[in-house]
């Protein structure tokens, strides 16, 4: 009898397990458009505590410009507004009934209201929304209120935000474009830039409640939104909560921010980037695609999951070559990638990196039915069989859900549906068509190659020898002159620049000579390669050329740009054969051909003709003329007696 109802229990046990796993997480999603154009998505879950309720409008940032910037966020935190209520405020009124979280979000596209309450309160949550966003009664005091507290959120404005903005918009201008992945690999247009965010604390101050409120009105109508609700709920008895709460609305409008539906171009060349002396070995090993087709983000998706296993399993569990291998899967628009990713001491990287390529390779040429029932199967319980019952998760499958409806037009099917559909062969297909040459993804992080640290060590050095030439410049042209002397033979040595003038100088000229290197290189590769970033697709230990080339060749356009556009001069040196003026450049004026000397007033007419700068310009000069009529003017804080100095030490005898 005990092994009958043991055969019994067990055999309900197995049904039980047979059933959990065909279930369909999405298959209790009701969707339904009320006949004012509200679009609702309701998930009612027996397993859950609370309910959550999310609507959103669209109503973003997109629309506004430098006088409109922050009015879609104010009406955000209007809306929590009501003189009716306790409080006058909604968010405070719904926390005190129970709520554990209740909140609101403005982005480009889209502005949101969150709350989550207890399943006791679902019916009462769903309605008091509706005359949170419907059944406005709010006043200035009001408006006063929520732009102080808006303001306490983006913080005050301040005047040296508006400079250093059009400092930065300028320097952004000028530089050579930095990489931006989807723009440059996949051809997606760039968004349209936000306004600087100093608009928004600035604008905040002066909003009236009449813009306010146009905005509300011109927006917040019901074929603008969308309501989700997540929870344990009866569906029907929600539904009709709805349908007379928010049913109801007859307000119309045209009105709406929508996110532009842009298409990615397949980028038929492989995605490489190489970079050395990072803090650690890592590899993102995989490839581009369209997200053409829902049913591909699946396959890759349980593809990489199964490859990051395989990988761990023989990386890790047989070799104990790294830490952790797992997939990596991102997206924007309809480009994404898909890859593995793993880690490595030093000198295994390239083993594991051998070994992940030809586990691919050997997948290419034959997966085999186990491998991708086993792989189906693992994606199948993780994703689907072992969802979580929790409010956020329950939300993600209703945007899911969402996202197939819109961006797809899968509206029968649910994402488990499309899943199920996926047969070996058509795994297969997938992974070849998208695994492709052209449309290899590689991008490797390396900590060294021949020593640790060496990238401290080139840099140091680099920079050690680029101060040496600075510093020292002008010795090159003393050397070539003749003019070499030592210290025991100066007589007199004056400051003609302050330090102050020489760092403005120096940065000034680092700043010309970064945006123009960087300008240099991006031409050029763009020219001859097609890819303005080709040097990171070059690998150890080639890229080690670029790694000591690179610094060298900056410091050759630095002191072409420090001399050719400056004329600096740092100090003046006087020896027994004359005036030495030093600098970034070496002017000589020999004692036997000065004439005079004498002190005159600044002009702005001897600017080019003046041996030193301060920022106090418009003292007196020293005035030296020599013999065959060239003038020189020399900046000094005394210029008389600098005057008596030369004259004491250069003529006394």
């Amino acid at each position: 009898m005990k092994i009958l109802l043991w055969i019994l229990t067990l055999f309900t046990l197995l049904q039980a397990n047979e059933v959990s796993m065909t279930d369909d997480p999405y298959k209790n999603i009701h969707y339904f458009t009320l006949k004012n154009g509200m679009q609702v998505y309701l998930l009612n879950d027996d397993k859950t505590e609370n309910t959550q309720i999310k609507l959103t409008v669209n109503l973003g940032y997109a629309i506004e410009d430098k006088d409109t910037y922050g009015l879609a966020h104010l009406v955000e935190h209007l809306v929590f507004r009501d003189q009716r209520i306790p409080y006058h405020d909604y968010l405070d009124y719904i926390k005190e009934e129970g709520a554990t979280y209740v909140n609101g979000y403005t982005r480009r596209y889209e502005t949101g209201y969150l709350a989550t309450i207890k399943n006791e309160k679902a019916y009462w949550v769903v309605e008091t929304f509706a005359k949170m966003l419907f059944d406005k009664n709010v006043t200035a005091q009001d408006l006063a209120i929520e732009k102080g507290a808006l303001q306490t959120e983006i913080g005050e404005s301040h005047w040296y935000y508006k400079p250093l903005w059009a400092m930065k918009v300028f320097f952004e201008n000028i530089a050579a474009p930095s990489e931006n992945f989807y723009q440059d690999v996949f051809h997606i247009p760039k968004e349209k830039e936000l306004p600087a965010r100093y608009f928004a604390q600035e604008n905040n101050t002066r909003f009236t409640l009449a813009e306010v409120m146009k905005r509300y009105k011109d927006y917040y109508y019901p074929a603008n939104m969308k309501l989700f609700v997540v929870g344990d709920f009866d569906i029907t008895k929600m539904e009709q909560t709805i349908k007379e709460s928010y049913g109801k609305i007859e307000k119309t409008g045209t009105l709406l921010v929508k996110e532009p539906k842009v298409k990615a171009i397949s980028p038929k060349k492989p995605y490489e980037r190489y970079y050395e002396g990072t803090d650690g070995s890592v590899a993102y090993l995989g490839a581009l695609y369209l997200l053409d087709e829902y049913r591909t983000y699946l396959v890759l998706n349980a593809y990489t999951e199964n490859l990051s296993q395989r990988l761990q399993q023989k990386m890790r569990n047989q070799y104990g070559k790294t830490y952790s291998v797992n997939n990596y899967m991102f997206s924007y628009k309809n480009a994404g990638v898909a890859a593995v990713t793993f880690d490595a001491l030093h000198d295994e990287f390239d083993n594991n990196m051998k070994m992940a390529k030809e586990m691919m390779k050997e997948d290419l040429l034959h997966l085999d039915d186990e491998t991708i029932n086993k792989a189906l199967k693992s994606y199948e319980e993780q994703y689907f069989h072992a969802t979580e019952h929790d409010n956020d998760t329950l939300m993600g499958l209703l945007q899911t859900n969402k996202y197939l409806r819109e961006d797809h037009n899968i509206t029968k099917e649910s994402a488990y549906d499309i899943f199920k559909t996926i047969t070996p062969e058509i795994f297969r297909t997938s992974i070849k068509k998208t695994f492709t040459p052209e449309n290899d993804y590689r991008v490797i992080h390396r900590d060294y190659y021949f020593f640790s640290l060496e990238m401290m060590v080139i840099s140091l050095l680099t920079f050690g020898l680029f101060l040496f030439f600075y510093i020292r410049l002008y010795k090159f042209e003393l050397k070539k002159r003749h003019l070499l002397y030592t210290h025991r033979d100066v007589l007199l040595t004056r400051r003609v620049s302050s330090r102050f003038t020489g760092f403005l100088l120096f940065l000034l000229t680092f700043i010309i000579s970064t945006i123009l290197w960087n300008w240099m290189k991006y031409l050029t590769f763009k020219l001859i390669t097609g890819d303005p970033f080709y040097l990171f697709t070059i690998d150890v230990p080639y890229s080690y050329i670029v790694t000591l080339l690179d610094p060298l060749l900056f410091m050759v356009v630095f002191f072409f740009i420090y001399r050719t556009l400056w004329r600096y001069y740092a100090r003046i040196d006087v020896i027994d054969r004359g005036i030495v003026a030093i600098g970034n450049h070496v002017t000589f004026m020999p004692k036997e051909k000065i004439e005079t000397l004498e002190v005159t007033p600044w002009q702005i007419r001897y600017f080019k003709q003046t041996i030193g700068t301060a920022i106090r310009f418009w003292k007196p000069l020293l005035k030296v003329t020599m013999e065959d009529g060239t003038v020189y003017y020399i900046r000094a804080v005394e210029a008389s007696h600098l005057k008596e100095d030369i004259e004491k030490v250069l003529f006394s005898t």
